[in-house]
């Protein structure tokens, strides 16, 4: 599959084209749960590609607890999901979920970590985001205050730059907005026109211009709008033009000039950038939620939306941002769309068809759980607790016993774990995570204290099943469950109880199982 690009001057179109191997004369009926899976499903029959099986119970459970809260279920929930008998209990489970409080928790880690919460804006900042998730916020709500905010909390913490403590200048703040709100990269175009794209230098400069009036004092740590370029950003224009010498205007993207009254140029930009005439704000966040469910975007990458970089599903991405739209910016609404699609629910196991096909979500592809998720996870199969230092800059100490990874804030909490298994260090850009597999992490999984001193340690769940009375099969289907959110199949059980019986001592039995189960592919992956 491939896409061909036509370019004229001022104009670009497009073409998908596909090459089938085998075509399928008996392409079976798959039913729809709702427009997604029309989409979805329409594509590759054309492409005479099969979508995977629906998903078992045990599947299902457990991705979408850790792509909704960044948790696994217990045990115990996941035997009463599995015995449910209620035809309707997925979607009850979506509701249930997302009202939970674990929802609230793993989308503020979310939203912390492409919002760019660091160590010295952590405090208003996160609570912000923590409120805006909570009470569900509109996003285009949550959009214009994160763009327009004035004062000294909330969102405002985010012109600070985390290292220097300095004030991010215009032009950065102005291309970290238009990426995370609009999905656009248009970096290349602060000092010449972009050679393949449509944006201009003109263009650029014209939207850092709304922040040229952005100012703080630094002793009150105030932030606001200042026309009279007081403040610490005083002594004239405070975005100028770098090839014509002048200070330049606000202008939109789409070339007009906007009123502004007064000292609010910010506000006047982020009603522009949420507007529904924009056809980038609703896209983007409905493509960066949709990449979080499926491993990759509708455009991937996500925010790099651009005529050269297409949609795999146009009509796809649309339909979801004017549904998004039409139904008040909700992004729980959002969500539920996609976790109730058939789409979403599709197994992970291949077929003939589409065993090598991973743009058109045919089936579930395995996703690697972040640093912070991987850890909590490890935690609750455990359960042993993490304890998480304190940087002596920030008053040294530990995180009280409890605190879950994704509620760290990176430079606060080091962690040698959370390193290496991939958590971005820094927050002065928005932060890259890089899930590739490392020597560093197998070395860890080996020898490292996270997988070696938690698995028996004294209080853990191995250690209370070891001094109760359960049997060899109750503690392997109790680490089952725990981990994998499914029994051990048949041949599991019975080869694991023959390593049981044949260990030197029971304990170290445990201990092997447990290993086993958190250093495999099952367990890191979401799939």
């Amino acid at each position: 599959e491939a896409v061909v690009l036509v370019h004229a001057p001022g104009r670009t179109t497009n073409a998908r084209f596909g090459v089938i191997d085998t075509p399928i004369s008996n392409y079976p009926n798959i039913s729809n749960r709702n427009f997604i899976d029309q989409y979805v499903f329409t594509k590759l029959r054309r492409f005479h590609i099969v979508p995977a099986e629906l998903s078992s119970d045990a599947e299902f459970l457990r991705r979408l607890c850790l792509d909704v809260t960044g948790t696994l279920p217990p045990p115990e929930r996941v035997r009463e999901f599995l015995a449910g008998e209620d035809p309707n209990k997925r979607d009850n489970l979506i509701e249930l979920i997302l009202d939970s409080p674990e929802y609230v928790d793993y989308w503020t880690f979310r939203f912390a970590d492409f919002f760019r919460v660091h160590y010295r804006n952590t405090s208003g900042y996160k609570n912000w985001i923590r409120n805006s998730i909570a009470r569900n916020i509109p996003y285009d709500q949550m959009a214009r205050e994160r763009i327009a905010t004035q004062g000294n909390t909330g969102p405002i913490g985010h012109y600070i730059k985390s290292v220097s403590a300095e004030m991010s200048l215009p032009e950065e703040i102005m291309s970290e907005d238009v990426r995370l709100f609009l999905g656009l990269r248009i970096e290349c175009a602060q000092c010449h026109n972009h050679p393949f794209e449509v944006w201009t230098q003109d263009q650029f400069w014209g939207l850092a211009a709304f922040y040229g009036q952005l100012t703080r004092v630094r002793d009150l740590a105030l932030y606001f709008d200042d026309e009279q370029g007081n403040g610490e950003h005083s002594g004239g224009p405070l975005v100028m033009h770098p090839r014509t010498k002048v200070e330049a205007k606000p202008k939109f993207l789409d070339g007009t000039v906007p009123n502004i009254i007064g000292a609010e140029p910010r506000m006047r930009l982020a009603e522009w950038i949420t507007s529904p005439a924009n056809p980038y704000f609703s896209r983007a966040i409905v493509n960066r939620i949709w990449s979080h469910f499926f491993g990759r975007g509708i455009v991937d990458p996500v925010d790099d939306v651009r005529d050269t970089n297409p949609p795999t599903h146009p009509e796809l991405l649309e339909s979801l941002a004017r549904d998004f739209e039409q139904h008040g910016y909700d992004l729980k609404h959002l969500m539920r769309r996609i976790l109730q699609s058939r789409t979403y629910q599709a197994a992970g196991s291949p077929n003939e068809t589409n065993e090598h096909n991973r743009i058109n979500y045919s089936r579930a592809l395995p996703r690697r759980l972040d640093a912070e998720v991987l850890l909590d996870a490890i935690t609750r199969v455990t359960d042993v607790e993490e304890i998480f230092e304190v940087h002596n800059y920030v008053g040294g100490g530990v995180e009280p016993v409890g605190t879950r990874a994704i509620n760290l804030v990176p430079e606060v909490s080091p962690s040698q774990f959370l390193d290496v298994f991939g958590r971005p260090p820094v927050r002065d850009a928005m932060p890259f995570r890089d899930y590739r597999p490392t020597l560093n992490q197998a070395l860890h999984m080996l020898a490292g204290s996270t997988y070696v001193s938690k698995i028996i340690q004294d209080g853990g769940r191995a250690d209370r099943l070891l001094k109760s009375d359960a049997t060899n099969r109750d503690i392997i289907q109790e680490f089952y469950l725990a981990a994998l959110s499914r029994f051990p199949t048949s041949r599991e059980l019975e080869e694991l109880e023959s390593l049981f019986n044949e260990a030197t001592s029971r304990r170290k039995a445990t201990a092997d199982l447990v290993w086993a189960l958190i250093a495999s592919r099952e367990f890191t992956y979401n799939h």
